[in-house]
């Protein structure tokens, strides 16, 4: 379970991280609510932005527990005992953890500028829609990972993060979607082979179609990044699994692929 929570942890921070630099670049603000253990790594990240937090809205709401210490100074933090009575205006970025995740997804992460990261068991989940990454120690315990939001930049955010976080021994990552559960090594330089099965099957359904629909559906609907699609689409062609046009020349989001 250690290994699981690093993993856990440090996705979260990072994205945070992200999630609180354009929080405070906006008039908007926003608020984070804490619904795990991670409300002391949360102040640790507000803390890194202590002289921006003055004159601008950024609330930490933690929910289920006592408010954290050290908090800095321009930073508002409560205490709630339910999310859902969370009343907030402007984005919110929630994380919830454990089974009893599952029923307040849907409220939260319904309006705009809501998100939702979820940390928990991979059994009887939920969750259908959103980024979903299994993370599974070498004995085979695997928690789940899921990342919900209607801003699709903020999803290619979270992929980035998502791959850099440090190499925790005995976790690895595997995409719930892949129907080989093919486990790949947590690395800046991923091993593509499930992408690149599921980028075949996708030219399967849909024929010949520029690099950039698929890079989108790389975002979309799988654990990978969208310049991801390029390494696996360029190694699919040099296999000669896929015809391009133009044939020769760099591959580029404009390029078209299809089965051959």
């Amino acid at each position: 379970m250690a290994g699981h929570a690093a993993v856990e942890r440090d996705v979260l921070v990072r994205y945070l991280d992200a999630w609180t630099a354009k929080a405070l670049r906006s008039q908007r603000g926003g608020t984070y609510v804490e619904c795990g253990g991670f409300a002391a790594d949360a102040v640790r990240v507000f803390g890194e932005f202590a002289d921006r937090l003055d004159g601008h809205h950024l609330e930490l709401v933690v929910v289920g527990s006592a408010a954290p210490e050290d908090v800095p100074a321009g930073l508002s933090v409560r205490v709630a005992e339910d999310p859902r009575d969370v009343e907030v205006a402007g984005p919110v970025l929630t994380h919830l953890d454990g089974p009893a995740a599952w029923p307040l997804v849907a409220p939260m992460a319904r309006g705009k500028g809501h998100e939702v990261v979820v940390t928990a068991p991979a059994a009887d989940h939920g969750v259908s829609e959103g980024c979903a990454v299994e993370l599974v120690a070498e004995a085979g315990e695997t928690r789940l990972l899921v990342f919900l939001t209607a801003d699709e930049k903020h999803l290619a955010t979270f992929k980035s993060e998502l791959w850099a976080v440090d190499e925790f021994a005995g976790i690895r990552y595997r995409d719930p979607h892949d129907p080989e559960r093919t486990l790949v090594d947590i690395s800046l330089t991923p091993q593509l082979l499930p992408l690149r099965r599921a980028l075949l099957a996708e030219l399967g359904r849909r024929g010949r179609c520029p690099v950039v629909e698929l890079q989108r559906f790389t975002l979309l609907e799988t654990i990978y990044r969208p310049e991801d699609a390029l390494g696996a689409l360029g190694s699919a062609v040099a296999a000669g699994e896929l015809a391009r046009d133009p044939e020769k020349g760099r591959l580029t989001p404009k390029v078209v692929v299809g089965l051959p």
